[in-house]
């Protein structure tokens, strides 16, 4: 890795840790200056000059299709209240990207502020996306809400005064009717800047752009500095499932033939990382799930695991990885970008929308079918007692059913950009 990156990545550090806390409910937005907005009379702009009565922050993204479908509904809005409502996109997206994005859609109703350097985007720090910020004149935030639930009804009450909003801020909690994507398509950079190059990688992979400036700068990276970037289980599980899931997409769309043998797909050492060659397995099944063997279900550990492996591994096997790991198969779980700073929660998440999705309860029968990658790992799970335990906590089972527990057939049909939308 170059000098000029380590200034930029310990820059980036310093700045993030005296960053001022993020905006919330009840705090009024001091004014900023976007310097860069896209569909507007002027290239420049302070926020007092581009605000209404009312304003609408949008962070915006176009890999983020909630943000995508809510357009049409913030443009009528817009149409409903006009010189009264303001709608300001802000995307830390290159431009380039997103001039190709508004030149498919023109003519098109709002200026996007190009927040490529996080400026903007770090005063409110959105934990996941879609997230719009409501302000009134005075710049206070009334609410944080999804833009799609915004009503006219809602708008109305903030002109007059009133404070009633839609109660649409993300819910930390596992509910099963919880849309997934509000939290698991969150592409703002994480903190810890080795986090962040994963979640570069991940994005690039994701939208077909090309990922050879990340892969250069991960393979330049070194042993003792992925040692020392990532201290915990929560940054070593984001940095990576992102680089796992990554390298699994980067090597399939180059070469989709590669899946015919999977067995040396899966162990073969073709990802170079922090000067050493790494195999998909080694990743999954050396660091993220704690040296243990690949197919004994989950109880064996490896004999002698490399001094390397034991440095780089998490310090406890945490059984939700599976559902966050995507191998390019049909019946793999969706690819999702995670942070360090919601690992937790973005993992939780992923368990519950699988296996809401994957498990099947008979009642008739009084049969339980599980996904087979419980089956092949299931001591990391805790053995069939534990799995029953986790499908009741999420409603999928009763809490007095004792069902008969089977696993589903695994589809091993190649399905590359499975992404949670």
């Amino acid at each position: 890795m170059g000098k000029v990156f380590l200034v930029f990545v310990i820059a980036l550090s310093v700045l993030k840790v005296s960053a001022q806390k993020a905006y919330a409910p009840g705090d009024v937005v001091k004014d900023f200056t976007a310097n860069k907005i896209l569909n507007y009379k002027s290239s420049s702009a302070r926020l007092q000059n581009l605000k209404a009565e009312i304003t609408l922050l949008d962070f915006f993204g176009t890999w983020c299709v909630p943000c995508i479908k809510a357009l049409p509904h913030l443009k009528a809005l817009q149409q409903k209240f006009p010189g009264k409502l303001e709608i300001l996109l802000i995307s830390i997206e290159e431009q380039a990207r997103l001039d190709k994005f508004l030149k498919a859609r023109q003519p098109f109703p709002f200026p996007l502020i190009v927040d490529t350097d996080n400026s903007i985007t770090s005063l409110f720090n959105p934990p996941s996306y879609p997230y719009t910020v409501v302000m009134d004149e005075k710049n206070k935030i009334i609410t944080i809400a999804d833009a799609a639930n915004i009503t006219e009804a809602d708008v109305q009450g903030w002109l007059a005064g009133k404070s009633n909003t839609p109660d649409s801020t993300p819910d930390p909690m596992i509910k099963k009717s919880e849309p997934i994507a509000t939290i698991m398509n969150n592409n703002t950079p994480s903190s810890n800047p080795l986090v962040a190059l994963s979640q570069r990688f991940m994005y690039a992979a994701k939208t077909g752009d090309d990922t050879k400036a990340m892969v250069d700068d991960m393979a330049a990276l070194t042993i003792d500095g992925l040692v020392a970037g990532l201290k915990d289980d929560a940054e070593k599980k984001a940095f990576w499932i992102n680089a796992y899931n990554g390298f699994t997409q980067v090597l399939l769309k180059k070469n989709p033939d590669a899946y015919k043998d999977r067995k040396k797909f899966f162990t073969g050492k073709q990802i170079m990382l922090a000067g050493k060659q790494f195999s998909l397995d080694d990743i999954e099944h050396g660091i993220l799930r704690r040296s243990k063997t690949k197919w004994s279900l989950g109880y064996f550990n490896e004999l002698f695991p490399g001094n390397m492996e034991k440095a780089l591994r998490v310090k406890k096997l945490d059984y939700r990885i599976h559902f966050a790991l995507n191998c390019g198969a049909k019946s793999c779980p969706p690819i999702a970008f995670y942070s360090s700073s919601d690992i937790d929660r973005q993992l939780s998440l992923a368990t519950a929308s699988y296996l809401n999705g994957e498990g099947v309860y008979n009642e008739k029968e009084n049969s339980l079918g599980l996904p087979a990658i419980m089956g092949w790992f299931r001591r990391d799970f805790g053995g069939k007692n534990k799995m029953l335990q986790l499908v009741k906590s999420l409603g999928i089972v009763p809490e007095q059913a004792k069902p008969r527990i089977y696993f589903n057939e695994y589809d091993w049909q190649l399905a590359l950009d499975n992404y949670i939308k």
